[in-house]
């Protein structure tokens, strides 16, 4: 693990301009947004590696790596320079509109090109499902549907649920739903159906792991009967049904 503060400006600009090299001004604004975060420095840590630097994970339009706050270690999410999408700050909004319904990891700020967020790390959904033992499972997933249930009534879709393999995190035991760049208060949430759909009906690895354990292999047409009623009624009554489906709940 390795910190790299603002003075030095060399290493920095490996990371806070990646893919390509940015100019001064760019990289003199980029720093600019970091203070006005308060973050003290950003940290070589995780399991990828950028141009030497490791990060806790990187795709199309952002770069994720751990920080210092105030000590406090954080996740800070970066904009590319070459990405299609030119501010993170409608995420930044979405994440926050989610954290009031408890959903999400707790965003502490956000910029143009950064959002400051807690620090949650722990499994992936798929090595969640496979090391953990019925009950466990039981309550953890029981836990992720009411929190997509919390975004639909919310109005927020996330948009990516339905691949949801690096979109949920479980720490300790406790599932944490990441990365609201695809969400959207414009489109009518399907957060329930997309994770339902995801967890149950796929036919992936993953679903079949998850329906073997939770004894609910047998029973594909009475789950798609009951996402269709939830998909028409989008009640608390006819979601409910559909944990009960699952044997979520009793």
């Amino acid at each position: 693990m390795r910190l790299y503060r603002p003075e030095d400006r060399d290493l920095l600009v490996k990371i806070l301009c990646y893919p390509k090299p940015c100019s001064d001004e760019v990289l003199a604004d980029r720093l600019r947004q970091l203070q006005e975060l308060d973050v003290d420095a950003v940290v070589s840590y995780g399991c990828q590696e950028v141009q030497g630097f490791n990060v806790l994970g990187k795709g199309c339009d952002s770069v994720v790596v751990k920080a210092l706050v105030n000590d406090l270690a954080v996740a800070l999410k970066i904009r590319r320079v070459d990405s299609h999408v030119k501010t993170l700050i409608s995420e930044g909004e979405s994440q926050a509109l989610a954290n009031t319904f408890g959903v999400g990891a707790k965003v502490y700020g956000f910029t143009r090109d950064f959002i400051v967020m807690e620090l949650v790390e722990g499994l992936l959904i798929g090595d969640f499902v496979v090391k953990a033992e019925a009950s466990e499972l039981r309550d953890a997933l029981r836990d992720l549907l009411e929190q997509c249930w919390r975004l639909d009534t919310a109005g927020l879709d996330h948009g990516e649920l339905s691949r949801a393999y690096r979109h949920v995190l479980f720490s300790n035991g406790k599932p944490v739903i990441l990365d609201f760049g695809s969400s959207s208060r414009r489109r009518r949430p399907s957060n329930v159906s997309s994770m339902f759909s995801f967890l149950f009906l796929t036919g992936s690895p993953l679903s079949r792991v998850v329906c073997e354990k939770l004894g609910v292999e047998a029973e594909r047409e009475a789950l798609i009967e009951a996402l269709r009623t939830y998909k028409r009624l989008k009640t608390r009554s006819s979601f409910m049904d559909l944990l009960r489906a699952v044997k979520l709940i009793g």
